[in-house]
């Protein structure tokens, strides 16, 4: 009888070694099948960009699947700035894309298979050179990358009252795929938002560009 107590007890202690072990066992399945699951959903709205990537400066070569076509009848949505308080609309339908702890505080394209690091519709710069005008941080912008050199550069006013700056920039085949757009920041002389029609039809991005505003 004392034996078969003592290997009760030698079997109940057993068990509740045991018990964590297949608990924390059951929580790690757990937490990859959920991981799955969202990795495996379809991106709406906007997505952050994993920890720790970094993101290429925005390529001349365009998109190798065109334009990203948008339906007429399309719902707006609002994107907001996460470090800066600028806003704008854009086709719901896009899956747009930010990136944690960003000093430019850029958003995204998500597309097919195409690169998002390459995709970038809007960013925040920092204009280094205060005694440059923004007309002159326009024009010399194309020699901090891969561009040919500039073509040319129209003023205008969007419907939010930031005033803007059309730029067009050549490749190394002399053409101009797409166009650049540079907003001034108002009480901001040292912030310029830049913006790339790269992935967007021209009416869609005009419209996006005509509806960005900065909150004072």
């Amino acid at each position: 009888m004392k034996r078969e107590m003592i290997g009760l007890i030698s079997m109940n202690d057993d068990v509740k070694k045991t018990l964590p072990l297949i608990g924390a066992v059951f929580f790690i399945l757990l937490a990859i099948v959920s991981l799955a699951y969202q990795y495996s959903r379809p991106r709406t709205g906007a997505v952050v960009l994993p920890g720790g990537i970094t993101y290429l400066g925005p390529s001349p070569t365009p998109s190798a699947s065109g334009k990203i076509p948008v339906a007429a009848d399309a719902a707006w949505a609002t994107q907001t700035g996460k470090k800066y308080p600028y806003s704008f609309l854009y086709p719901s339908t896009l899956s747009l894309g930010v990136f944690p702890d960003d000093p430019f505080d850029a958003v995204t394209i998500f597309w097919g298979d195409t690169n998002p690091q390459e995709n970038l519709l809007l960013r925040v710069e920092t204009i280094k050179d205060k005694k440059k005008s923004k007309k002159e941080y326009v024009r010399d912008w194309w020699k901090d990358y891969t561009w040919k050199g500039g073509s040319d550069i129209t003023e205008f006013t969007n419907n939010k009252g930031l005033k803007g700056y059309r730029a067009k920039y050549l490749d190394s085949s002399g053409s101009s795929p797409f166009d650049h757009v540079f907003l001034e920041i108002p009480g901001r002389p040292e912030l310029v938002i830049w913006m790339s029609g790269k992935m967007l039809p021209q009416g869609v991005f005009d419209k996006i560009v005509d509806s960005v505003t900065w909150s004072l």
